[in-house]
């Protein structure tokens, strides 16, 4: 039986990807990568955004936060989390690990913004995949922390549930990865707040970091 249009499509892009592995991998530094990644065209959202969305900090930082794609206040500033979410995680950086904003480095999955926040679509993610990828790379941080469903299945590789993969530490490439809830969840169900706040004390044992009382946020 032949594949569908679906197949064909995602065989397609993963064709596109490794195009694209090769722009990413030929950046030599952050600086770099983002203008390849604002000249990006491979797939339909580079007709509806404002802007690409690359990343907010800089290289060779412990902690990386991985969202999965920019919002409206995202795409209208160029910076990740900059909405009442991204004061949410600021918060969590600042209050709860007791660091700054500019200690950690945040990027999406995603660096263009889905029309009307809808979720990303496995073509925008395979084809945004070798950006994120050479990102990591560059950062080079110890730990990952993925924000939400889509972004913790994304970077590890699987199809599961927020809740069987928050709770715990993965390794991924030699690397920690500790999954949690993304912040605009947090803010619709706040009762999730103290389970996001056990992962985030997984990550800062992994970094060394002494763990503060739970910080309380608005």
């Amino acid at each position: 039986m032949s594949a569908g249009p679906g197949s064909a499509a995602l065989a397609a892009a993963d064709a596109k990807a490794g195009e694209i592995r090769e722009l990413a991998l030929a950046a030599g530094d952050l600086a770099e990568l983002a203008r390849r990644v604002a000249a990006c065209t491979a797939c339909a959202l580079c007709r509806t955004r404002k802007q690409t969305v690359f990343a907010d900090g800089r290289a060779k930082v412990p902690v990386m936060f991985v969202g999965e794609a920019p919002g409206e206040q995202e795409d209208l500033q160029g910076l990740p989390f900059v909405g009442r979410a991204g004061q949410l995680l600021t918060d969590i950086v600042t209050k709860g690990m007791r660091l700054s904003r500019d200690d950690v480095y945040i990027a999406n999955v995603l660096k263009c913004r889905p029309p009307d926040n809808r979720d990303p679509t496995e073509l925008e993610k395979r084809l945004c995949t070798p950006w994120l990828d050479r990102q990591i790379e560059l950062v080079d941080p110890k730990v990952i922390i993925p924000l939400g469903r889509h972004a913790a299945t994304h970077v590890l590789k699987v199809e599961a549930s927020m809740g069987s993969l928050r709770g715990r530490v993965h390794v991924l490439g030699g690397r920690k990865v500790v999954p949690t809830y993304h912040p605009a969840y947090l803010l619709r169900d706040p009762s999730k707040k103290a389970d996001c706040w056990k992962d985030i004390q997984l990550a800062m044992a992994e970094l060394g970091l002494a763990s503060p009382p739970r910080p309380t946020s608005s």
